[in-house]
């Protein structure tokens, strides 16, 4: 039994407990404050209970636990593992302090439904580019699964959580009399391969156990309700993943054999073999599964194992190019403008950038998985080379862009400059008027928490105003409390059912959690209000590429571009689309008419740039 934690006692003096994230046979994980830091940040702090008691045992485990620890601050050093911030003994347990990442564990994604195949090869391509450096500094995870594997809020990115060899150091059996000699397995049944099951860990063991994770992916069916072949004891899976390619299909094969020696050694060679998959054409894809984004408790945690939650970010990640053009993705949506009354004309908010993970090789299906995701700061992200010819394209940041202010519903009249402030008049009327003026000069200044306020004063003045509404739910979608934004958008459209700027938004949201078959929908609700609502065509054309239908989007881009002109992020998708169906000089010159409206365009540039590689113009 684990020690019982005092609250008030900082666990080594320094980390002030605030609650429990998980517990299982191997640990506890805890949420706490560092006292030793100003402002005193969060951090997760992982309990260990060494398996012996014993002086001379006690200390064999200290030193490993030790020698573990210190490999556990080198593999901090890699942007998708989370810092080790501290490792110490109190009360003859041991514990870890490390990075909180704040995120949601794959297993959220793990619903059931099957996913598209570019979905789980930009899953594969992400987590073995950490498992890469993880193996070059000699460790092995042991125990990869969907709840050790986190997606981070910011960046959408794959972490690596709860390595197991710490684990493994306090559960080692000592003979006081020639030390160490047999270990507790560490890892998750369904996942572990048998030689890690027998104590004997390799590389390609944790190679194995995200081959698993794929094919769960990939059939909907947990791990361990997966038949295997009765002679050969390899894996049976592929009659229920019909929608998967060949090539894809014999690497997971490869990643996942019985015997060791026939899988991959490493994670660098799997990821190889995977940038070189080779260039499919105009497939069909399965909708994305649903990916619940919202604003989630920091650390969220399995109740049956004490993960470390850690994270990924989002900025949207280009697609990359195998060898000769391959398919490019398309970088950005269109996220909705503010809403303004009508006659004003508040300047644009600062675009906001959306990622995913990266995905390899030039699959035109690469195109339909990676826009949206999650919100963040518009980042590029850079240039990578793979093996040999290969080249890594990607696209940073599909930004979206709002509704102009000409697009508003409301018919309240427009305020002066001179509008009395909300304290200042007795008119309710007045008041609302002004405290939506102020919310949305907030909200055009990004100051979505003191917009919020103000949307909120307005609603408890007159709680049927739409707009108010619609700014509270545009607040809080790129505030990532998207579903609290969807009930807001919700709230518009009860009072105002043929509001288009209500429904785009609320499509916009639904793309936050991957619902692109409901965004649509509602992208084409808003179009059929506002036959010219450009920045909605541009919309609904990022979701038929996540839907995998590549002409049809590029259709809607045509007709966003010809509603306006000059809507460069309708340029640039379309340019990406056509990339895909390898037309590319149609791809050229759209990318190029993006960087002509926007020549500080970064995300157009570089893949102008990637283009230039691969094209030789």
């Amino acid at each position: 039994m684990f020690q019982p934690i005092d609250p008030d006692r900082p666990l080594g003096g320094r980390y002030k407990v605030i609650s429990q994230l998980g517990a299982g046979g191997f640990g506890q994980t805890f949420l706490a404050e560092d006292l030793h830091l100003p402002g005193n940040p969060r951090c997760v702090v992982k309990q260990l209970q060494p398996q012996v008691k014993d002086p001379t045992s006690l200390q064999i485990a200290r030193r490993l636990f030790d020698t573990e620890a210190q490999a556990l601050y080198k593999l901090g050093n890699h942007d998708q593992i989370p810092r080790l911030l501290a490792h110490f003994e109190q009360d003859q347990e041991f514990y870890l302090a490390q990075e909180l990442i704040e995120g949601e564990p794959l297993s959220e994604e793990m619903t059931g439904q099957p996913w598209p195949e570019v979905r789980v090869i930009a899953l594969l391509r992400d987590t073995l580019t950490a498992l890469t450096f993880v193996h070059q500094q000699n460790v092995i995870h042991r125990d990869i699964k969907p709840s050790n594997l986190i997606r981070r809020k910011f960046d959408s990115k794959i972490v690596l959580i709860d390595f197991g060899a710490v684990k493994q150091a306090s559960t080692v059996l000592v003979n006081p009399e020639t030390g160490p000699t047999q270990t507790i397995s560490i890892g998750t049944h369904g996942y572990m391969p048998n030689e890690q099951l027998g104590g004997n860990p390799r590389f390609c063991s944790d190679i194995y156990a995200l081959g698993k994770l794929a094919i769960q992916a990939l059939t909907g069916v947990p791990p361990k309700l997966l038949h295997e072949d009765p002679h050969t004891c390899e894996i049976l899976w592929r009659d229920r993943a019909p929608h998967v390619s060949p090539d894809l299909a014999d690497i997971i094969d490869r990643m996942v054999r019985y015997d060791f020696r026939a899988r991959y050694p490493t994670a660098s060679q799997t990821l190889s073999d995977l940038e070189r998959l080779p260039i499919l054409t105009d497939e069909s894809v399965v909708p994305p599964v649903q990916q619940a984004i919202a604003e989630a408790p920091v650390g969220t945690q399995s109740s049956q194992e004490a993960d470390i939650p850690t994270a990924t970010a989002p900025t949207l990640a280009a697609d990359e190019l195998l060898g000769k053009p391959a398919a490019a993705q398309p970088t950005e949506s269109l996220l909705p403008r503010p809403v303004s009354r009508p006659a004003a004309s508040p300047a644009p908010l600062p675009a906001v950038a959306l990622a995913v993970p990266t995905l390899s090789s030039g699959l035109p299906s690469t195109v339909i998985h990676s826009i949206l995701t999650r919100i963040q700061t518009l980042r590029p992200l850079p240039v990578v080379a793979g093996a040999g010819a290969v080249i890594l394209i990607f696209l940073a940041g599909r930004t979206f862009t709002a509704p102009r202010a000409e697009q508003a519903v409301s018919n309240s009249p427009v305020p002066s400059a001179a509008a009395e402030s909300p304290a200042s008049s007795d008119d309710p009327q007045a008041q609302v008027t002004a405290l939506l003026t102020e919310g949305d000069r907030l909200r055009q200044a990004n100051q979505y928490q003191p917009a919020l306020d103000q949307y909120d004063q307005a609603i408890a003045l007159n709680a049927d105003n739409a707009e108010a509404h619609w700014g509270r739910c545009y607040s809080l979608v790129y505030m990532q409390q998207v579903d609290l934004g969807i009930d807001a958008c919700n709230q518009a459209l009860a009072i105002q059912p043929e509001y288009p700027e209500a429904l785009w938004l609320k499509g916009y949201a639904l793309d936050q959690k991957q619902q692109h078959t409901e965004s649509l929908k509602l992208y084409e609700q808003a179009i059929a209000l506002k036959p010219d609502f450009a920045q909605a065509w541009s919309n609904k054309g990022t979701a038929l590429l996540l839907l995998g239908e590549t002409q049809k989007a590029i259709e809607a881009f045509d007709r966003a571009t010809e509603l306006d002109p000059d809507l460069a992020e309708a340029w640039n998708n379309r340019g990406a689309a056509l990339w895909s169906l390898r037309r590319f000089d149609e791809a050229v010159d759209s990318i190029d008419r993006a960087i002509e409206i926007r020549p500080d365009y970064q995300d157009a540039l570089s893949l102008r740039e990637q283009m230039r590689q691969q094209l030789g113009r």
